[in-house]
């Protein structure tokens, strides 16, 4: 029995060390082809879901894998953008993989999704074009719903603040999503904490837009009061500006726009995707 046992750990010690070093292949051939494809400096990292990636090799069909690639540069303004893909329904034969002779990566279903860090909205809004509002830093991020873009949670009645507590549950990902973005900034040579809360809105392609619709901060003068009209138009033209992240990866078509604490994102789906392939 002694002997059996051990006979059966170093068997189970052999399979999931070919499982293991099997997988790692198939990660190598689907990464290199990713490079190629993204045009990117360095390797992006994939990992395969599921329990058994020899049960899945010898069908020639992995149910889920990821790509995630870091620092992606979009020209000068977006250096830190981050990809990350969701694959269902990976094709790949097992001789092709192993032989090293895998021209192609057949995929029925992508989910692709493009981050855009903090650091990189802050350098955006640093070069909008406006004589009022300098040196902008610290810029936060953080989702919100769309109801408390249109009005200050303080100011509703309790069945205004029920009625926006069911919108915001409501909600679903889609070309609009309400956002929160803060930072300190230099507002008639008075250092300044600014709120701005507004739209995510998804538009021509992948772009996306911010549009302020409130504004709360707080200086040495101020101190979350009430805004002049021209003192807020101000404000919120010098907020305004458009990331450009590109076209997404595998020509997935952008269908919605997402926000998460640091991070604005664009997402979209494709379905009979080729990777590799001419």
């Amino acid at each position: 029995m002694r002997r059996l046992v051990i006979t059966f750990v170093v068997l189970v010690g052999l399979l999931v060390v070919a499982d293991f070093g099997a997988a790692s292949i198939f990660e190598y051939q689907v990464s290199k082809r990713a490079r190629d494809q993204f045009e990117l400096s360095d390797d992006p990292s994939v990992k395969v879901g599921g329990f058994s990636f020899l049960a899945q090799a010898l069908s020639g069909e992995y149910g889920h894998v990821t790509i995630d690639a870091k620092g992606v540069p979009v020209e000068d303004t977006l250096r830190d953008l981050e990809v990350h893909i969701e694959m269902r329904g990976v094709q790949a034969p097992l001789g092709e993989l192993v032989s090293g002779s895998l021209k192609e990566v057949k995929i029925r279903e992508v989910e692709g999704q493009v981050k855009v860090k903090a650091s990189d909205v802050n350098r955006a809004l640093a070069q909008v074009e406006n004589n009022f509002i300098k040196a902008i830093t610290n810029v936060t991020i953080d989702p919100v719903s769309e109801q408390d873009v249109l009005t200050d949670p303080d100011d509703r009645t309790d069945a205004e603040q029920e009625a926006a507590e069911r919108a915001a549950e409501a909600e679903i990902e889609d070309t609009t999503a309400g956002t929160r973005i803060c930072a300190t900034v230099d507002l008639a040579g008075d250092e300044t904490e600014l709120c701005a809360f507004g739209i995510i809105s998804l538009v021509d392609g992948a772009k996306m837009t911010f549009a302020p619709n409130r504004i709360e901060l707080t200086n040495s003068v101020l101190d979350g009061g009430a805004l002049s009209p021209e003192l807020d138009t101000l404000i919120k033209q010098a907020l305004t500006f458009t990331l450009d992240p590109g076209e997404l990866p595998f020509t997935v078509t952008p269908n919605a726009v997402t926000v998460e604490p640091g991070v604005l994102s664009v997402k979209g789906t494709a379905t009979d995707v080729v990777l590799g392939g001419q």
